[in-house]
């Protein structure tokens, strides 16, 4: 099936230099269409709680909030026809949408073949969380992690970060287009201890698809996974394929985990699925 679409999600600003490059590169390499997606909370979300706010008042503010929302929508129409001017030879659209974040970027990504979004910062802007986590657990579909420090292009090296687990298994089909381009494709296995037998058999299975492959086996040494597999992955043009927490996220928020470590720390492009 053929790819279709890259959204691209915007604030009013924009969004992070590394996310622009690596999207445009991506939908000129596939044939794709960059679609800038912008969510506006409506104007009545916009209205501070109160208990005592008077009829005139939330008019009033509601009015604003309108106002608002059009200097957000041109300043998006305007980000992006500035950005567009870089990359002539590839097509863009802009949508915008009034209402609660969450909803509106995950009925959209569900839309898209994938969704390119910066990585986890230090000081985690909430508006990315926001974004980040309607696009990876509402929508059905891959997000492209983008730390600003990657670099163009993206996936001539591919490394699938297995383990027996149906977001891997999601991962490794989500990443189809990329392994099918790509130069080099390692698939790595971190264990603790015993091996992990299914990893020969994914190996074996993309070979027979028509790929080559280099199935790697790591110990984690009492390592967080995740920092196993980027320095693994470590690399230019590198892209890291893995599924996205695979147990409760309020788990890898309390003790650890490979998402949350590659979120914060990765210096790669990272292809996850949940």
């Amino acid at each position: 099936m053929k790819l279709v679409r890259i959204l691209l999600p915007i604030s009013q600003h924009g969004t992070t230099t590394a996310c622009t490059n690596a999207a445009f590169d991506l939908a000129a390499r596939f044939g794709m269409t960059v679609q800038a997606f912008l969510p506006c909370p409506a104007p009545e979300q916009r209205v501070p709680y109160s208990t005592e706010l008077s009829p005139f008042y939330f008019d009033e503010l509601i009015d604003v909030g309108k106002k608002q929302i059009a200097l957000e929508k041109r300043h998006g129409k305007q980000w992006l026809q500035k950005t567009a001017k870089a990359f002539p030879k590839v097509k863009t659209e802009l949508v915008a949408a009034e209402g609660l974040i969450a909803p509106s970027v995950a009925s959209q990504a569900k839309l898209a073949d994938f969704t390119v979004l910066p990585g986890m910062g230090e000081e985690e802007d909430v508006f990315w969380a926001v974004v980040r986590d309607a696009a990876l657990f509402q929508s059905g579909r891959p997000v492209l992690v983008v730390p600003e420090r990657a670099k163009t292009p993206v996936g001539e090296t591919v490394v699938v970060a297995w383990k027996d687990s149906s977001e891997a298994v999601r991962a490794v089909r989500a990443a189809e287009p990329f392994l099918i381009k790509a130069k080099h494709i390692r698939l790595v296995s971190v264990t603790e201890n015993s091996k992990d037998e299914t990893a020969a058999g994914m190996a074996d299975y993309l070979t027979r698809a028509g790929l080559r492959i280099e199935l790697v086996r790591l110990a984690s040494k009492g390592r967080d996974v995740g920092e196993v597999l980027l320095k693994s992955a470590a690399g230019k043009g590198s892209l890291l394929v893995m599924g996205a927490y695979g147990r409760w996220r309020w788990q890898e928020w309390v003790f650890g985990g490979a998402t949350q470590y590659v979120l914060r720390h990765t210096a790669i492009p990272v292809l996850m699925t949940h």
